[in-house]
């Protein structure tokens, strides 16, 4: 009869760890007041997958945990990895086809526009706004250009959706330049 009370001690001691690690689950996963909005895959997305609704999922997230341009919002449904994701990943501007950034804004294409400085680039993300001006004289080439990606490092340069006629220009005043120079660029403040 003494293997009864030894069991029920059993017992209640593997319930009440379950019931305080529940409990200790429920405080660290709840969401702090610091915590952002980021769009994580739901589950494995191989290379070239078009995101569908489901695929993807916002969560709220402690910001130092974050990688930099991690998105905020579900890119538009279609838009193609660049890259493989794991499930519970977070999904950053980098994740996506240039391409497929563009999904939802017709009549845009994307052109690329190199940087002299990788500052600037580190600068910028995926939803920034900006003005083009040519380095040769400091007109504005392009206004209000959407920035769809932002590259760093050796060949810093950026992404951005421009309508046709846009794109001829940003080439001509690149071009325009004898020394080759990088065009400017000029945040705009978010719209309000």
């Amino acid at each position: 009869m003494r293997a009864l009370p030894s069991a029920r001690r059993w017992v209640a001691a593997v319930l009440a760890a379950a019931v305080v690690g529940g409990g200790l689950h429920l405080v660290l996963s709840r969401p702090g007041p610091e915590d952002v909005p980021v769009v994580v895959a739901t589950r494995m997305l191989p290379v070239g997958a078009g995101l569908r609704e489901g695929d993807t999922e916002v969560r709220r997230l402690p910001p130092t945990a974050l990688p930099a341009g991690a998105l905020d919002h579900p890119p538009a449904e279609g838009a193609r990895l660049a890259v493989p994701l794991q499930a519970g990943e977070v999904l950053t501007g980098g994740d996506l086809r240039t391409s497929g950034l563009l999904e939802g804004l017709p009549g845009r294409v994307a052109v690329f526009v190199p940087l002299g400085d990788g500052v600037v680039a580190e600068a910028l993300a995926a939803g920034d706004e900006v003005d083009v001006h040519s380095p040769v004289d400091g007109t504005v080439v392009a206004e209000e250009a959407l920035v769809l990606q932002a590259r760093a490092g050796e060949a810093p340069g950026v992404w951005l959706a421009v309508d046709e006629s846009t794109a001829g220009a940003l080439a001509a005043a690149r071009g325009a330049d004898p020394v080759g120079a990088a065009l400017l660029l000029a945040l705009r403040p978010p719209p309000r």
